[in-house]
């Protein structure tokens, strides 16, 4: 994950007013899996961002995340 500015051959993505950009393989992969949720771990041994793919109906419920996808 890092941030980057689309190039032609990129898919552009918004969800909550915030634009993802992904190459078309990533996107593929994103599409077959069902999905992509990120959220953000702030925990006393791990922080940042966790990126799952597929279905996280079960898992955001508690946690309050936001998914793409």
């Amino acid at each position: 994950m890092a941030l980057d500015e689309p190039k032609d051959d990129d898919s552009v993505v918004e969800n909550s007013g915030i634009k993802f950009v992904m190459d078309n393989q990533t996107t593929d992969i994103v599409r077959q899996s069902g999905g992509l949720t990120i959220d953000y771990i702030d925990e006393s041994y791990r922080r940042g961002y966790m990126l799952k793919l597929g279905s996280t109906s079960d898992d955001c419920s508690s946690s309050g995340c936001n998914g793409c996808g």
